[in-house]
């Protein structure tokens, strides 16, 4: 097929979706809500920030098929691809489900691996705290560790200096994420700061390997996973500097 002819498809097509009103599917109806460009879908399997009313062809081919996959999944039990074609706001609580309904044993690595590849990609850690806090209470750096972050771990001293950026300096929204990167932790500061509109602030202290519960290096985060109360000599101060964007590795 030449280029003209492509174009011409898919121009048809798109044609195709405009002219055939379609009502919505049920199961989405509940979540269309309001948006910054009028009417956005926000489901668990689909997020569409510019729905047009009344023309819902795509939406409804795009839902249908990530639930059928979604389904497939959980009955061939491929937990990853299952958590993965949910939404990324949505992906804690479609982990909270396989961890809860399918028996996977925190005594497993295979179990660990997914539950940081979701970590790593949430972006809304702080509205499943809970869940987070409870999830990661089980865990031991035996387990959590690949070899890789296991050779950096075994080269921290026993007592590791760890910063937290944050966007606000009386240490109350100290959570569970910490660097071994003092740049990074300013770099989050101020994007936090950015977002919050409020002074950017970092927080330092120490804490012991036998508290870590994961080193994580996927992101050039250099990411320690550790409860605030485990972390020794806390001191939060105002964050001038912009930080170090992280780097993948």
């Amino acid at each position: 097929m030449h280029e003209n002819q492509q174009e011409t498809t898919a121009d048809a097509d798109a044609l195709d979706f405009l002219q055939c009103p379609e009502a919505l599917h049920p199961d989405l109806q509940p979540h269309l809500r309001d948006g910054p460009a009028g009417k956005m879908l926000h489901h668990p399997l689909l997020i569409n920030v510019m729905t047009l009313p009344g023309h819902h062809k795509a939406d409804n081919m795009m839902y249908l098929h990530r639930r059928q996959a979604a389904e497939q999944s959980w009955q061939t039990q491929n937990w990853t691809r299952y958590v993965v074609l949910h939404e990324r706001p949505y992906r804690a609580e479609a982990l909270q489900r396989v961890l809860s309904a399918a028996g996977l044993s925190f005594d497993q690595r295979a179990t660990w691996q997914l539950i940081k590849a979701i970590w790593i990609d949430s972006e809304n850690v702080h509205e499943h705290d809970q869940f987070w806090a409870a999830t990661w209470n089980k865990a031991a750096s035996k387990l959590t560790l690949d070899a890789r972050e296991q050779a950096a771990f075994d080269d921290l001293p026993d007592r590791v200096p760890v910063w937290h950026g944050m966007e606000r300096e009386d240490g109350r929204t100290l959570g569970l994420s910490w660097t071994t990167d003092k740049g990074v932790a300013e770099w989050f500061a101020q994007r936090y700061a950015r977002f919050n509109h409020r002074p950017a602030s970092i927080a330092a202290g120490l804490v012991r390997k036998e508290h870590v519960k994961a080193f994580l290096l996927g992101r050039g985060e250099h990411e320690i996973i550790a409860f605030p109360d485990k972390i020794d000599h806390v001191v939060v101060e105002l964050c001038t500097s912009t930080g170090v964007r992280p780097a993948r590795s």
